[in-house]
């Protein structure tokens, strides 16, 4: 059986095999989780973009309703006008 050898004064024994494997499957999910932050963050600026358009698409909604309604009011103006108007007009002739 062979002996390990003691590495010469002030060098560090590399590091065994399975220590190196260890090293690496921990190096490689530090990675993926990082990949993972990466895209979470990505997802998170998207569905901020999302929500921007949202609101931008709320207000418009709402200052559509608006001008709807006005336009609404002067056409119920235009069809019923007040009484006495077109008696003042009349008369006025």
């Amino acid at each position: 059986m062979p002996s390990e050898e003691a590495p010469p004064p002030g060098q560090k024994s590399p590091a065994p095999a399975h220590a190196r494997t260890a090293s690496s499957a921990i190096s490689q999910a530090v990675n993926e989780v990082m990949q993972i932050v990466e895209s979470l963050r990505q997802a998170l600026n998207q569905m901020e973009d999302v929500l921007e358009l949202v609101e931008v698409a709320e207000r418009q909604k709402l200052g559509d309703e608006r001008e709807i309604d006005s336009l609404r009011q002067l056409l119920r103006q235009l069809q019923h006008p007040r009484s006495g108007r077109g008696e003042r007009r009349e008369h006025d002739v």
